[in-house]
């Protein structure tokens, strides 16, 4: 069994330094059993109007393709319908997580930042 915690920050009328943005927050292993989770999750900020969404990976200690799978439709869902985005924090010293992004190509398509603050004043600075 993995270990596997999730945990939101953003109601929607929350503001997230001036940003209307959900922030998800992900640590343990992400593998096909957790997955379904962290959609469900995502997609609730989506569905309920979140045009911003931070899923934030400092504690995550394993993700796999299924993972990366609803990272993609996330992003693809937000940056599709209503110009919306997605950015990932990964730090620097988790690089077990960093490589499957690398690795994918994904890093130079979605915003990756080493803090959430980071992340959150880029959203800030773009909107």
């Amino acid at each position: 069994m993995s270990s596997f915690y999730i945990i939101s920050d953003g109601a929607p009328n929350d503001n997230v330094k001036g940003v209307d943005a959900a922030v998800v927050a992900v640590g343990g292993e992400i593998d096909y059993a957790a997955s379904p989770q962290l959609k469900e999750r995502i997609f609730e900020h989506i569905k309920a109007g979140r045009r911003h969404v931070v899923l934030d990976l400092s504690a995550a200690t394993f993700i796999d393709s299924t993972a990366i799978g609803v990272i993609v439709g996330a992003f693809a869902r937000l940056t599709k319908e209503g110009g919306g985005t997605l950015a990932v924090v990964c730090a620097e010293e988790n690089r077990r997580v960093l490589q499957i992004f690398q690795i994918t190509g994904l890093e130079s398509t979605i915003e990756m930042h080493s803090t959430r603050e980071q992340a959150l004043s880029a959203l800030a600075m773009a909107g």
